[in-house]
C-alpha cells in the first residue's frame, strides 16, 4: 500500500494537482521507505511534536533526508499552558510557558501549527521572534520528553 500511495501523490504532482508531496505521522522506517519509493521530492514530515513526547529519531530522520517537519499539537492539546519548568523558563524571558513551548521546536527547525481561535492567544503564539532560549534551557525542555508522550491516537 505505502508504494501505491507514495505513487499516486507523485502522480498528482507530476500531473499539476499540488505543487509539493509531504507525508504525515511517518516514522523513520516508513520516512526511508517513502523516500526511496517517491519519484518527486518529498518535502515535509508533519507529525505530533511537543517537549512531552520524544520525537528526536523522526525528526533527524526527516531532516537527513531533506524533508522539513511539521508540529501538529504543539502545545500538547494545551497541557504546556501549566506546566512548571515551561513556565519558570517563560518567566525569565518575560513570557508565557506556551510561548516557550513553541519556541523550543522553531528553535529546532520544527514548523509549528498552533491551533486556537482566540485572537489574543494568537498573538501571544506569534510572539515567540524575540527571544531565544539557552542550550541549557533548551537542554531541560527536551528533558521532558518521554518515547510513550503522545496524546494523539
Amino acid at each position: 500500500p505505502l508504494k501505491e500511495t507514495v505513487g499516486a501523490l507523485c502522480k498528482m504532482k507530476r500531473e499539476g494537482f499540488a505543487r509539493h508531496v509531504g507525508i504525515s505521522n511517518f516514522n523513520v522506517r516508513l520516512v526511508e521507505e517513502a523516500v526511496k519509493l517517491a519519484t518527486e521530492p518529498l518535502v515535509n514530515n508533519q507529525i505530533e511534536c511537543h517537549p512531552y513526547y520524544d520525537q528526536s529519531a523522526t525528526i533527524a530522520a526527516s531532516k537527513q533526508r531533506g524533508l522539513t517537519v511539521t508540529a501538529y499539537s504543539p502545545v500538547a492539546r494545551g497541557r504546556a499552558a501549566g506546566d512548571a519548568v515551561l513556565g519558570r523558563i517563560g518567566k525569565a524571558h518575560g513570557k508565557t510557558a506556551t510561548q516557550v513551548c513553541l519556541r523550543f521546536m522553531v528553535q529546532q527547525d520544527i514548523i509549528v501549527i498552533p491551533k486556537t481561535s482566540h485572537s489574543e492567544r494568537l498573538k501571544e503564539n506569534l510572539a515567540i521572534f524575540d527571544f531565544k532560549l539557552t542550550p541549557a534551557e533548551m537542554k531541560e525542555i527536551a528533558a521532558l520528553a518521554s518515547p510513550h508522550g503522545n496524546i494523539v491516537s
